[in-house]
C-alpha cells in the first residue's frame, strides 16, 4: 500500500471513529437502564405537562429554577424537585416543614402544600458549606 492510500484510509478511520463518537452523544431518548428499570427519564426535553396540580421546580447547575414560586392552592399544591445536577442534594424546609432523601440526579422529591396553612415557606439544600435558598408562596393573590 502506498503512502497516500494510507493517509487516505487513516483519515477515513478518523472521520469514523468521530461520526461514531458524536452520534453515541447526541443520541436521543433515555438509556436502556432507565427504560428497563421503569423509571422516568431525567431529560427536560419532555413534552408532557406535569400532572394536574403540580409544579416543577429543576436543580440545576447549583441552583433551583425557579427559586420562588407564587402558587395558588386552588390550581397548584404539589410542588415536585428534580434533580438534574450532578451533585446529591437534600432538601430541607427551613422550619422542618418537609425533607427530602438525598437526591441523586435523576431523582424527584414531591411535597404537598395543601396540607400546611397558607404562608410563605423558605427552603434551602446544603451542598457542602453552601446553602442553595428557594422560596413557596401559597397566600392566595392580593
Amino acid at each position: 500500500m502506498d503512502r497516500k492510500t494510507l493517509s487516505g484510509v487513516l483519515v477515513a478511520a478518523v472521520v469514523f471513529v468521530v461520526l461514531a463518537a458524536v452520534g453515541a452523544v447526541v443520541r436521543s431518548g433515555p438509556s436502556e437502564a432507565v427504560v428497563e428499570s421503569g423509571r422516568r427519564p431525567t431529560t427536560t426535553s419532555t413534552t408532557e405537562p406535569p400532572p394536574e396540580g403540580v409544579v416543577v421546580v429543576r436543580i440545576d447547575n447549583g441552583a433551583f429554577r425557579p427559586s420562588n414560586l407564587q402558587i395558588d392552592l386552588a390550581e397548584f399544591w404539589i410542588v415536585e424537585w428534580v434533580n438534574e445536577d450532578d451533585r446529591t442534594y437534600v432538601i430541607k424546609g427551613k422550619k422542618g416543614e418537609f425533607e427530602s432523601p438525598p437526591l441523586e440526579k435523576g431523582d424527584r422529591f414531591s411535597f404537598d402544600f395543601s396540607t400546611l396553612e397558607p404562608g410563605i415557606y423558605r427552603y434551602f439544600a446544603e451542598v457542602g458549606l453552601q446553602r442553595i435558598p428557594g422560596s413557596v408562596d401559597t397566600r392566595p393573590s392580593q
